[in-house]
């Protein structure tokens, strides 16, 4: 919305747009009163009313017949108020700042010149921050694009070759794939709001110096109210940079498309295709084990791993994600390669010792070779029987945080909870321990 313009002061000027406002005479003057009163008043200060000032500062209440000068402050709100408006708040019929603490604005002089002091300090680093944040969020969108368009293109060359019976199908997936990076990453409206933060910071920075550096008792309730306004900007400030670091926080994931089965597309065209972000990326193993080649990890969203020491120890490592409260999660682990399928897979503490081979110590476990129970507290199962068939190629880990209870489907067979009352005092993640040497399991989210 276009802003309003002020007209003239003196009379016979009044349909005159203004271009000045004085401060100390509270007029406002278009081009000839400015130069007359320039000549009369060498020291009055006047506000240039085609900057970006969103409202002149008079001193004085815009109450409907106050009309009064701002005297009083109010620390609840941070707000200037009139002699009038006290009697208004504190009326026992209105009443509705009645508990507010109010004070002459004398009395928070030191408090709000200490408080630009921090201001000033914030935005001097932020703004030696700020502009690496931005950069880095550029780069960020680029490769976030370049990914993108590349993961239509991969989409597009396999619909060509079921164009007949997929048309329908590529659009809905087309479609997903940008609502997909929109909703996980985020979109161009952020580059160009954040492009204005550096002026922002630097306009408020500069205000804040003039103000610290002019600091004058005699015009308290202008120099508070600028104070005020400082503290307004730094607030919006804080919100687009939280947006970009935030955003700036995703750097390192990525989405791609699910091309598995793509031989045997046409038997099952109408269900083909899905949008995923794999968010369960496989923990680096302990530098010790790392240096004995005892395992290695690998895979387009590193979620494979293999193991690839020696036979008759256990290797273990878990994922990277922490499972949070209050939600219910699904993955799969799918078996690349097991002879025997001495394979323990579910869920631990983040701090399980993967160097241990009393892995079962601490974790809720199920042994794909003979489909048995292995857990830690409060259990302490040690190969408990249950009535679940034996893993062939794929289990499903279903482990529900806010009810702290875990399931297994295997071979679409679910049979209920196979544990209850999980503590969650620390942090869950998904977990998987191999036995035999070049074993290999990939974990995939349902």
């Amino acid at each position: 919305m276009e802003k309003q313009k002020k007209k003239c002061s003196l009379k016979k000027h009044s349909e005159i747009d203004a271009i000045n406002y004085c401060q100390e005479c509270r007029i406002y003057l278009c081009n000839k009163c400015k130069n007359h009163h320039s000549e009369l008043f060498e020291i009055h200060y006047l506000y240039n009313l085609d900057k970006d000032i969103n409202e002149i500062f008079t001193g004085y209440c815009k109450e409907k017949n106050h009309n009064t000068e701002l005297r009083y402050f109010c620390k609840n709100h941070n707000k200037l108020w009139c002699p009038a408006c006290i009697t208004k708040i504190k009326d026992e019929i209105f009443e509705q700042h009645k508990d507010c603490d109010i004070c002459y604005i004398k009395e928070i002089k030191d408090i709000k010149k200490n408080k630009l002091k921090e201001n000033i300090k914030f935005l001097e680093d932020l703004s030696n921050k700020i502009q690496q944040s931005i950069n880095d969020l550029k780069i960020l969108f680029d490769k976030i694009n370049e990914n993108k368009e590349a993961l239509k293109l991969k989409i597009q060359k396999i619909f060509t070759n079921i164009r007949n019976i997929l048309n329908e199908r590529e659009d809905e997936i087309l479609l997903e794939v940008d609502n997909q990076f929109n909703n996980l990453f985020f979109n161009e409206d952020l580059i160009k709001e954040s492009e204005i933060l550096p002026n922002k910071i630097k306009l408020s920075l500069d205000k804040g110096k003039t103000l610290d550096k002019d600091w004058n008792d005699n015009e308290l309730n202008c120099i508070i109210n600028d104070c005020i306004e400082v503290e307004n900007n730094i607030q919006e400030i804080n919100i687009i940079n939280k947006n970009i670091l935030k955003s700036n926080s995703n750097k390192n994931k990525e989405i791609k498309f699910n091309e598995d089965g793509i031989n045997n597309i046409l038997e099952i065209i109408k269900n083909f295709g899905r949008i995923y972000y794999n968010n369960f990326t496989f923990k680096n193993c302990p530098l010790n084990i790392n240096e004995n080649r005892k395992y290695k990890i690998s895979g387009e969203r590193t979620n494979i791993f293999t193991k690839t020491g020696t036979n008759d120890v256990w290797m273990g490592t878990i994922c990277e994600n922490e499972l949070e409260k209050s939600k219910e999660y699904k993955w799969k682990i799918k078996i690349l390669k097991s002879q025997y399928k001495y394979i323990m897979v579910s869920v631990a503490p983040i701090d399980f010792d993967i160097n241990s081979s009393r892995f079962d110590n601490c974790g809720w476990y199920f042994y794909c070779y003979d489909s048995t129970l292995y857990s830690g507290p409060p259990y302490k199962y040690s190969c408990k029987g249950t009535n679940l068939s034996k893993v062939n190629d794929e289990i499903i880990i279903v482990m529900n945080m806010n009810k702290r209870t875990l399931k297994y489907i295997i071979n679409n067979e679910d049979k209920g909870e196979s544990y209850t009352d999980i503590p969650i005092d620390k942090p869950l993640v998904p977990a998987v321990c191999l036995y035999n040497i070049n074993d290999s399991v990939e974990i995939l989210e349902c």
